[in-house]
């Protein structure tokens, strides 16, 4: 298989174990192509960027695709976007009160994950289990639920006082075991830690969710990062596959960091070589 198109992200099934395919749009459209550990993936950048939000044609992007001016105008690009403590909302200064409403100003999970350690995090009701895979999170449980993001980042920046709230991905990608402790347990701990001001949103059963992702049995990865040039193409035979990351023998490819590069995707799956 062969097809152009500008690249977005891998869309990751919602099942254990997790399966993968590449999001593309193409001139006719949205795409997505599966892929499977043993499947040659080849990815060529035309040297075509084009803004995943507006699709003008640049000639650099941001934030994972975004063109300047939507940087600098959109509100899924404002920095409370990845501060939510610093929403500005309330002070009438959001960019879209349209998409505040859709996406900060309802409930919100405060979580505990297992991805490069444990690590507390949250994420829109009932997304979680998106943002877990994203995260390349092994297990992950929802301990409070919260009227807004913004409360969910106050909640995430006093947690994370005493646990890491971000992902190492070298970390994450190297690790097959899991946690070395109960989830559970920890997630119990940081509840009985947090402030009374929060406690009336904490969950009362702590639920665990395992995740799985697909690897080929005795793989080690390669750590190097890979990108996209317009000199040499990427890829090769795909031996794992975990959070937005693709695995070959020569390195790993963060697939949603080059969103928005033209390319030209050539696909054999497995099954039929």
């Amino acid at each position: 298989m062969l097809l152009t198109g500008d690249l977005r992200e891998l869309e990751p099934t919602l099942e254990v174990p997790v399966s993968y395919s590449v999001r593309l749009v193409c001139p006719e459209g949205p795409c997505l192509v599966p892929i499977a550990v043993g499947d040659t993936l080849i990815l060529r950048w035309t040297g075509v960027l084009r803004c995943v939000a507006c699709g003008r044609q640049v000639k650099k992007l941001y934030q994972n695709g975004y063109c300047f001016p939507c940087v600098q105008t959109l509100a899924e690009c404002d920095l409370c976007i990845v501060k939510p403590h610093e929403c500005h909302f309330h002070r009438g200064t959001c960019r879209d009160e349209r998409f505040a409403a859709e996406h900060c100003m309802v409930p919100h999970y405060v979580y505990v994950a297992w991805s490069s350690g444990f690590k507390v995090g949250i994420t829109r009701k009932g997304r979680q289990i998106k943002r877990w895979i994203d995260q390349g999170a092994m297990e992950a449980a929802v301990i409070a639920e919260v009227p807004n993001r913004k409360t969910a980042g106050d909640l995430e920046v006093h947690i994370a006082q005493s646990m890491a709230d971000k992902t190492n991905w070298r970390k994450m990608l190297r690790d097959e075991t899991g946690p070395d402790r109960p989830l559970a347990e920890v997630a119990r701990e940081v509840q009985a830690s947090v402030d009374d001001v929060y406690r009336a949103y904490l969950v009362d059963e702590v639920q665990p969710k395992r995740l799985e992702y697909p690897r080929q049995p005795g793989f080690t990865v390669q750590l190097t990062s890979l990108a996209l040039n317009a000199d040499e193409p990427v890829g090769g035979v795909i031996r794992g596959m975990k959070g937005q990351y693709l695995m070959f023998d020569d390195g790993v490819l963060n697939v949603k960091r080059w969103a928005g590069h033209e390319i030209v995707l050539e696909h054999q799956s497995a099954s039929c070589s």
